[in-house]
This record gives C-alpha cells, sequence and structure tokens, in this order.
C-alpha cells in the first residue's frame, strides 16, 4: 500500500453537500464498527489525525518534517 493510500480523508463538507442520508448513515456504520472492532482488539479506538492539503504553502515544511521523523516515503 501506498503512502497515498493508508488513510481515507473524506471533506465533512463534502459529505453534507454531495450525500444523502442513506449515504451518511453507512458511513455512520461503518464508522461504528471499525470503533467497535479496535476496541475489541484492545486498541486505541478514537484516533485523532492532522489533515493538510498538500497545495497550502506551509505544506512543504511539514512534509520535510515527517520525512525527519521516518513518516513520510
Amino acid at each position: 500500500m501506498s503512502r497515498l493510500n493508508k488513510f481515507y480523508v473524506i471533506k465533512r463538507s463534502d459529505v453534507d453537500d454531495y450525500c444523502g442520508p442513506l449515504d451518511k448513515g453507512n458511513l455512520t456504520r461503518i464508522g461504528n464498527k471499525i470503533h467497535r472492532g479496535r476496541k475489541q482488539d484492545r486498541k486505541v479506538s478514537d484516533h485523532w489525525y492532522i489533515v493538510i492539503n498538500q497545495d497550502e504553502p506551509y505544506a512543504d515544511e511539514v512534509i520535510e518534517i515527517l520525512k525527519r521523523n521516518g513518516h513520510w516515503g
């Protein structure tokens, strides 16, 4: 799996703008299922992530920090 495919990131406003109630319900069910599974496996079940767009002017600096810490490439 490449670094580009390690995570799914979905912008909340895109879900609100482009998905109906059934889609939102499915997304909620997927999230809940993952949460329960991680809890059952005794893993952290409520991760929080920092997400930045690569077109932000500071993105290259963040990428360099990630590289220095072995989290990029």
